[in-house]
């Protein structure tokens, strides 16, 4: 093969291999030597991609069709999907002298994106027909049997605003992540102080507190230095984690927050709020930012979470350049950390 058309091949991302009419490999490039692994060219596809529908796929082509493809999954270190395609690289008629290019797409990360997309509609559906179905259970109940009864009107009217309420978080929350999501590329470039924006959240959030018989302690750094960021999306941050720390710490219990240079990384900023909560399992911890991941449902439901909220933390620090660091030991509490680059 011509040096130059090697050299092309080489520089494609994608795996090809050229075979004869025996199916035995002729030529391979950079590509399919990661994937595949490493191997003398004398050997036949099929020891590199046992796989029926592909060895098939290019029995067709090296007999005369124009071109097959085909969706495989494969498994390699990890088990990834494939799109095949073969296509004849001679076209002369004879079977004898026959040959193909095959080349393998991996498109485990467009299947693994449609599945999420598919999940995340599925979630979102869930999450709006259950508030919805109560409100259409309440409103038919004040059209009938409870139309003169005022004590059922006042106590269903109640659970009516509570589930629109809920309703309308949620679309708020979709909202904020889906405008989040559209602006991950560009970091903030505003200097801010984080002490006030933390000062100020403890103090909006005091109806809260009085309500889960909660208190807040605060050590933060006089000498603290300056990040990037954006003051909204950092006041919505550590709203989320100290309200949550809040809501589901024990009754009568404090949230510590804290404000620091980091001791590791002395050109981060460190910011923890800690709970004395009942403690996060591990198999739940890298979980946590999940799209509506929740480790009790019903819990998060009753205090008013519609479970995009740390998720909704995870993507404003990476706009940011940050991120979220969660260790918990169960029975004792948890600490949620917050790192982020300091203006320098």
């Amino acid at each position: 093969m011509d040096r130059k058309i090697e050299s092309i091949l080489d520089a494609l991302s994608v795996a090809v291999f050229i075979v004869d009419a025996n199916q035995t490999i002729v030529y391979r490039n950079s590509a399919s030597v990661s994937l595949f692994g490493t191997g003398i060219r004398t050997k036949k596809l099929a020891h590199f991609v046992p796989n029926k529908r592909c060895i098939r796929a290019v029995e067709d082509v090296l007999d005369g069709q124009d071109r097959e493809s085909v969706d495989v999954r494969l498994q390699l270190v990890v088990p990834t999907s494939f799109r095949m395609t073969v296509v004849p690289l001679n076209t002369d008629g004879n079977r004898s002298d026959a040959s193909a290019v095959v080349s393998f797409e991996d498109v485990s990360h467009i299947l693994e994106a449609e599945q999420m997309r598919t999940d995340f509609v599925a979630n979102v559906s869930h999450e709006l027909r259950s508030p919805l179905t109560a409100l259409y259970g309440f409103i038919e109940t004040l059209q009938g049997p409870a139309r003169t009864d005022k004590q059922a009107s006042d106590r269903f009217l109640g659970l009516m605003e509570k589930e629109a309420a809920r309703m309308a978080r949620l679309i708020d929350d979709l909202l904020s992540l889906s405008k989040l999501q559209s602006g991950e590329r560009y970091a903030p470039t505003e200097k801010v102080a984080i002490n006030p924006i933390v000062e100020r959240v403890v103090a909006s959030l005091a109806p809260i507190l009085d309500k889960e018989q909660a208190s807040v302690v605060t050590d933060l750094s006089a000498d603290l230095p300056d990040v990037f960021g954006n003051v909204d999306e950092l006041t919505q941050v550590f709203s989320n984690l100290i309200e949550n720390a809040a809501k589901y710490a024990r009754v009568g219990a404090t949230v510590f927050v804290s404000s620091a240079i980091d001791d590791k990384e002395p050109d981060m900023v460190r910011i923890t709020v800690v709970d004395q909560g009942e403690g996060i399992a591990p198999e739940h911890i890298a979980r946590l930012t999940e799209r509506f991941y929740r480790i009790d449902k019903g819990r998060s439901r009753d205090k008013g979470g519609t479970g995009l909220g740390l998720a909704i933390v995870k993507h404003i620090l990476m706009r940011h350049r940050g991120r979220l660091q969660i260790d918990s030991v169960v029975g004792q509490g948890s600490t949620f950390s917050v790192v982020l680059p300091r203006a320098l």
